[in-house]
Formats: structure tokens, C-alpha cells, sequence
């Protein structure tokens, strides 16, 4: 069964609004370059490309002093 998780974090970023959700959405491997304190790693699991439809990926995030893993 799946479960539904929600995680909040804040961060400073220094590009725009924008440029941060395209980054997110079509080009995810850099989120940790992006946001290093939160996201350690993003893997493409399924799919075809990292901005293709039904792509899955697996995300690596800090929270506290855990590694959280989880796929979107």
C-alpha cells in the first residue's frame, strides 16, 4: 500500500522563483548541487530522460540528522 508523506524544509537560494522550479522539474540532478544542505542525491529510476513524463526518481534528503530516501 502506498503511503503519502509531506516533508517541509526552508532554504536561501539565490536564483529566481522560476529558475529554481524549472531546475526541479526538468534537470533534478542538480538539485544537490542546488540545495546541498537538504538534498544529497537524485537518481533517475525509471524512464527516459530526467524531464520525461512518468520518469521516476529517487530522492536522497537530510532531515535533522536522518537520510531520508524516497521516489517521486
Amino acid at each position: 500500500m502506498a503511503q503519502i508523506k509531506r516533508m517541509e524544509c526552508q532554504l536561501e537560494i539565490k536564483s529566481s522563483a522560476d529558475k529554481f522550479f524549472d531546475a526541479y522539474k526538468t534537470k533534478a540532478q542538480l538539485m544537490p548541487k542546488m540545495a546541498n544542505q537538504v538534498v544529497r542525491d537524485v537518481k533517475l529510476v525509471e524512464g527516459s530522460g530526467w524531464d520525461s513524463e512518468g520518469s521516476v526518481r529517487q530522492w536522497y534528503f537530510v532531515a535533522g540528522d536522518k537520510l531520508i530516501n524516497t521516489n517521486m
